[in-house]
C-alpha cells in the first residue's frame, strides 16, 4: 500500500504545485522557527512522516514545535490529544465532538469519543458520564467567571488581553508601545495560531498560557485582521484600486507589489498579506481572476478583505 499511498500524493503535488494553488496543506514548524509543509501521511509516538514536493521527510517529534493540519478536524483533535494526555477527559470530548461536528465522517474523533464514555464507564461511574457527555452540547464551554492571574501577567508582560468568541480567540486590548502593539497586533485582531498551533476552541487563559510559556526571548504568531478600503467612483482596473497587485503563490492569494503612497496600504493592506477573503468570500477555492472582478466591482464603493499575518513579539 505505500507506493499506492505515495504516487497518489504526487498527483496531489502535480495539481497543486504546478497550477501555482498550493493552498491545501498540512505544515510542521520545526524547533528552530521553520516550516515544512506537504501531507502528513503517519504519525508515530517519536516522528511524523510528511509527503513533501521535495519527496517523503521523516520528521522526529523532539525537533517540531507544532502541527498545522489543513483539516478543522485534525486539527480539533490534535487539541482532544493534548487534552487526553493530561488526562482531562471532559475537555478532550469536547474537542473530539467539535472535530466530529467538523466532519461526522472522521472516524478518529469518533472513536476517541467513544474511548472516552467507555473509559469513564468503568471507571468513574455514570454520574461522570454524563457530565462528559453533556459537554458536546455546550458551545460556549469553557466560560470564565473571573479574571485568571494568567490574563493580569500577559497584559502586564505583553501589554494586551485577549477574549473569546464564538469559538475564535480575538485581541480585546492593546496597550500602546506595548511588545504586542510593536508587534502590529490590534484591537479586533483574530488570532490565529501561535508556534504553528492552532488557538481556536482555546480558552482565553489556555493562550494566555500558552504565550507566557514559550520560549524567553521571541513568540511568531499568525493573525487576521479586516481592512475596509473606499474606492473611487469611477470604474478602475484593480491594480489602480490597491495600487498594488497580488498573484497566488504557495500559501494562497498574497500581495506582492504595494505603493506605501496608494490607497490599498493607507486602508491597512501590507506587502506579504494573505487574502483570506474578499468581501465574504474566501478566497481559498477563487480564482485569480475573480478576485479581480470583486475588487473592480462598480456596484460597491467599498471592498472588504480579510487579511493574515505573520509576526513576532519579543518579551520585554
Amino acid at each position: 500500500m505505500r507506493p499506492l499511498r505515495i504516487s497518489l500524493f504526487f498527483i496531489l503535488v502535480i495539481s497543486f504545485f504546478s497550477c501555482g494553488n498550493a493552498v491545501h496543506a498540512d505544515s510542521i514548524t520545526l524547533s528552530d522557527g521553520k516550516e515544512v509543509k506537504g501531507i502528513v501521511v503517519e504519525e508515530y509516538g517519536d516522528r511524523v512522516i510528511m509527503s513533501t514536493y521535495e519527496g517523503e521527510k521523516t520528521i522526529f517529534k523532539k525537533n517540531i514545535r507544532g502541527i498545522n493540519f489543513d483539516l478543522p478536524e485534525q486539527n480539533l483533535s490534535k487539541l482532544g490529544d493534548n487534552a487526553m494526555a493530561k488526562r482531562e477527559y471532559k475537555k478532550a470530548y469536547f474537542y473530539y465532538s467539535k472535530a466530529n461536528k467538523a466532519n461526522p465522517d472522521y472516524a478518529y474523533a469518533s472513536d476517541k469519543m467513544n474511548y472516552i464514555v467507555g473509559y469513564l464507564f468503568r471507571k468513574e461511574g455514570e454520574g461522570k458520564l454524563k457530565d462528559v457527555q453533556r459537554m458536546q452540547e455546550v458551545e460556549d464551554w469553557p466560560k470564565r467567571s473571573e479574571e485568571t492571574s494568567s490574563e493580569k501577567e500577559l497584559e502586564e508582560r505583553f501589554g494586551m488581553r485577549v477574549k473569546e468568541k464564538k469559538g475564535a480567540i480575538f485581541i480585546a486590548k492593546v496597550i500602546k508601545n506595548s511588545p504586542a502593539y510593536s508587534a502590529d497586533l490590534r484591537e479586533g485582531d483574530k488570532l490565529i495560531s501561535v508556534w504553528g498551533r492552532l488557538t481556536g476552541y482555546m480558552s482565553p487563559d489556555e493562550i494566555c498560557r500558552l504565550l507566557l510559556e514559550e520560549s524567553p526571548g521571541e513568540i511568531k504568531f499568525n493573525f487576521e485582521r479586516v481592512i475596509i478600503l473606499h474606492k473611487a467612483k469611477l470604474p478602475q482596473d484593480y491594480s489602480s484600486v490597491i495600487d498594488g497587485s497580488f498573484d497566488m503563490l504557495f500559501d494562497g492569494l498574497t500581495v506582492t507589489e504595494l505603493s506605501e503612497k496608494g490607497s490599498g496600504y493607507k486602508a491597512g493592506l501590507r506587502k506579504n498579506d494573505l487574502i483570506v477573503s474578499i468581501d465574504g468570500v474566501s478566497t481559498r477555492y477563487m480564482p485569480i481572476g475573480e478576485a479581480v472582478k470583486k475588487i473592480e466591482d462598480t456596484d460597491y464603493d467599498r471592498v472588504r478583505f480579510v487579511v493574515m499575518r505573520s509576526a513576532t513579539m519579543w518579551r520585554e
